[in-house]
């Protein structure tokens, strides 16, 4: 599914449905990734730096096997991939959105998702966040796009907030689209409460660093 398939058809996690969840219908239509290629902002031109604490060698999956960081446990997934996960967390199969996702047990304030990007690789991966950011304005409760940026080679990085119910008020999401090394590009999420930042931060890089495709 691409990633305007999946805007379109998330209403919590915008786009590729990243933050959606079928009990955040209605409170957050599309704020996940940007995965869908529909409008959005301007698209930054020229290269600018990762965003404070972002991983920087996410553009192409490092080779060997994924290591993980203490909190946080190496899994492998069925739709053929490997990826560091919050230890603990699950895989949750109760949602709207397209692609894996893992959520803490019983609790949906916070969210990781994982999908394969299909659109044509001649839309570039900023424009692609560029029009899911913009499909996430026009139908998320107080969407703000907080920045649009390149990172590490061909990545691109959105980050949004919106009001979420899940996360009992505002919800920061962080997508990163990166090419691995097959010339594929996959989108990878992190989301939860805006106040605790840091660690959605920090679970987005820990993903980023261990995520091994195949």
């Amino acid at each position: 599914m691409g990633l305007v398939a999946a805007v379109a058809g998330g209403s919590a996690v915008a786009a590729w449905m990243l933050l959606g969840g079928k009990g955040e219908q209605s409170a957050a239509p599309g704020p996940p990734a940007a995965s869908a290629p529909s409008q959005e902002r301007t698209e930054p031109t020229g290269p600018r730096s990762s965003p404070p604490g972002a991983s920087t060698g996410a553009s192409a999956t490092p080779s060997g096997s994924p290591s993980a960081g203490a909190g946080y446990t190496v899994v492998r997934n069925e739709s053929g991939f490997s990826v560091a996960v919050p230890t603990g967390w699950q895989p949750s199969h109760d949602e709207t959105g397209s692609g894996s996702f893992y959520r803490p047990p019983g609790d949906r304030s916070a969210l990781l998702q994982i999908f394969r990007v299909t659109e044509d690789s001649a839309t570039g991966s900023c424009e692609l966040l560029r029009l899911s950011s913009q499909r996430l304005d026009d139908g998320t409760p107080a969407y703000r796009q907080v920045s649009l940026d390149p990172v590490a080679g061909d990545a691109c990085e959105l980050v949004y907030e919106y009001d979420s119910a899940e996360s009992h008020g505002r919800r920061r999401g962080m997508e990163r689209i990166v090419t691995t090394p097959d010339g594929k590009r996959w989108a990878l999420l992190a989301a939860g409460p805006a106040a605790d930042s840091p660690t959605v931060r920090a679970h987005l890089t820990a993903a980023l660093d261990s995520f091994r495709p195949g």
